[in-house]
């Protein structure tokens, strides 16, 4: 089953950054119980994402059908149709080309760091789900969030581009004042101050994660020797 048919409501986002991408926007997707009316609530989006008009541009073309109405204030964000065209390229090619792209690459990382006592690989398929192949979630086991961080600058300086997925919410500003602090979430941060996301996206190279696997692996270890 897709992810977009398990709940009553999936909301997904096509940002650049995305396994599926329209450079910008995204989707809604209702699968509402009865009494729900999916087709008078998807209507009803729809009017509020074109400022609050009752037909879009495509239904103001057919035939007699110019007239439209302004039914209320609304608010302007419907996809455009640039974006829309990329996004069905983007569809018809993500099982067959995308998924399987970002699955040789996730194979890749695994086959080389699973050598390495160090690394804790993300889990990508159980018995009952896989993985979107959205973000390679390297984990180091013991490592605090210091020597983190120098393998991070280290990576970086080697010309490598990585990240981390994902700061908890606790540790933002926002949410500090709210009065949440991290010390009653020890799991989320033992996650996040072992955790680097290596880069996953359709251009990659073998030979550019080849790179990345060694600058990783070879920043993790002059850090984990120097502390030793």
């Amino acid at each position: 089953k897709r992810t977009g048919i398990l709940t009553d409501v999936t909301v997904f986002s096509f940002h650049a950054v995305k396994n599926l991408t329209t450079a910008e926007g995204g989707a809604v997707c209702l699968n509402l119980p009865v009494p729900f009316n999916n087709q008078a609530i998807y209507e009803y989006l729809c009017i509020k994402s074109l400022h609050g008009q009752n037909k879009d541009a495509l239904q103001k073309t057919q035939s007699g059908k110019w007239r439209y109405d302004i039914v209320e204030a609304g608010y302007k964000y419907n996809m455009t149709d640039i974006q829309a065209a990329i996004g069905v390229i983007e569809i018809d090619r993500y099982d067959t080309l995308i998924l399987e792209r970002r699955r040789q690459i996730f194979n890749q990382y695994s086959n080389f760091f699973n050598k390495k006592s160090w690394a804790l690989l993300p889990d990508v398929k159980t018995s009952d789900k896989e993985t979107s192949y959205h973000v390679y979630t390297l984990r180091i086991r013991n490592f605090t969030e210091m020597q983190r961080d120098a393998v991070i600058q280290a990576v970086f300086n080697a010309g490598v581009a990585v990240n981390v997925h994902f700061i908890p919410l606790p540790m933002m500003s926002f949410y500090r004042g709210l009065g949440y602090d991290i010390s009653h979430y020890p799991v989320a941060f033992s996650n996040y101050e072992r955790e680097i996301s290596l880069p996953v996206y359709f251009d990659l190279t073998d030979a550019q994660v080849d790179t990345v696997c060694n600058v990783v692996s070879e920043a993790v270890e002059t850090v984990l020797n120097i502390q030793a």
